[in-house]
């Protein structure tokens, strides 16, 4: 997840953003209207283990590999010194993923990973890496941002799709990645924006430029109070976390300082729709916390890390809200990872202790823990 610090936008722009937003009603035995989280969690801090730690980097998210490895990003911007992708085997020990020249911190910027921006594995072992080019957020890309193509099974890049740059902005910081079948969507945390890149012909298009749904409008709270840039200001981040429905046919998106919103991605495609059906075509689908990061299982179903209260949060397809964990041990969880045997694996990434949030040194408490949370049982239908 990458951030950008701004000065936060004036409360007339939440009430713009409230205003456009709506609840979409949906059919069958889904309910109409989102349900209310609850303040109660279903699990003690029993189930909540920890698995994998680190002394040396902070990692913002975690990919489990079927065969029982796993990926993690240590983003260079919050002061990780490289490699920026890393793979843990089986027997524990650690190597830069997919390999040490990829990871290096100079050289051929095509070649390499300049800023790792997030992840997102296929269902046939294809993980696609997200580079944003920008590995200081208080200045300009120094690198094209670009796509990244790793086949987990041989270890290797098999291509770059680098990012159109005339679909991005001077401030742009995209963040977070989706991909369904040859489309990509990207999300942009420095100029509010949703990317559909086709991976195929390598095109980007941009859509839903500064759509105040996608805009920082609250702050980010974390349990010591909001977070500030150096200046006192409250820190915005715009749109920076995005999932993509397993049938492909909507997408999910969100500013850590913001509501969840869905959008149904034929509108990407119509050649017919006007502008006027662009903005209202964001649906608000959850008024989430402030969020560190978000995955999407098979059947659909959404797992959130609140940063605001360490907790984990789940989200069916039928809009049913549960608080799975509360524990003070997830400081700022970040992107979670989901296995294939009901397991979530969330980093306390603490990342308002690193120098990006601290503007000195940096707090961090060592070692940064991935923990190991045990899924119930799906709810029953309705």
């Amino acid at each position: 997840m990458l951030f950008r610090s701004s000065v936060f936008p004036h409360q007339s722009a939440l009430r713009v953003a409230l205003a456009t937003a709506g609840i979409c009603l949906l059919a069958g035995t889904q309910p109409a209207f989102a349900l209310h989280m609850p303040k109660v969690p279903e699990l003690s801090a029993s189930a909540l283990t920890p698995a994998i730690k680190s002394d040396k980097q902070v990692w913002d998210a975690i990919v489990p590999l079927p065969d029982g490895r796993f990926i993690f990003e240590a983003p260079i911007w919050v002061g990780n010194t490289p490699p920026q992708l890393s793979v843990r085997a089986q027997d524990g020990t650690f190597s830069p993923y997919p390999s040490e020249s990829w990871n290096a911190l100079d050289g051929d910027a095509s070649q390499r990973i300049v800023s790792a921006a997030g992840m997102f594995l296929r269902e046939d072992g294809t993980l696609w890496v997200l580079d944003s080019g920008v590995p200081d957020h208080k200045a300009t890309a120094v690198a094209p941002a670009k796509l990244i193509q790793i086949d987990t099974k041989q270890n290797k890049v098999v291509r770059t799709v680098v990012v159109d740059s005339t679909a991005l902005h001077k401030e742009s910081i995209l963040s977070g990645v989706a991909v369904h079948d040859d489309t990509a969507y990207v999300a942009d945390s420095g100029v509010a924006g949703i990317l559909v890149i086709d991976l195929k012909n390598g095109t980007t298009r941009r859509f839903l430029d500064r759509h105040p749904s996608l805009m920082a409008t609250r702050p980010i709270v974390t349990p010591t109070g909001p977070v500030k840039t150096a200046e006192g200001h409250l820190l915005a981040i715009d749109a920076s976390m995005i999932a993509v429905s397993p049938d492909g046919k909507w997408i999910v998106v969100q500013p850590p300082g913001g509501y969840l919103s869905r959008v149904e991605t034929s509108i990407f495609t119509d050649p017919d729709v006007t502008a006027a059906a662009f903005e209202e075509s964001v649906t608000q689908w959850f008024k989430t916390p402030s969020l560190g990061g978000m995955t999407i299982a098979p059947d659909g179903t959404l797992y959130w890390s609140d940063i605001t209260t360490g907790s984990i949060l789940s989200y069916t397809v039928g809009r049913v809200p549960r608080r799975l964990i509360t524990d003070p041990r997830l400081q700022w969880p970040a992107t979670p990872g989901l296995d294939n045997a009901g397991h979530l694996y969330v980093p306390a990434a603490q990342l308002d202790h690193t120098a990006a949030f601290t503007h000195a040194a940096p707090t961090v408490s060592w070692p940064v823990t991935v923990y190991k949370l045990t899924l119930p049982p799906a709810p029953l239908a309705p």
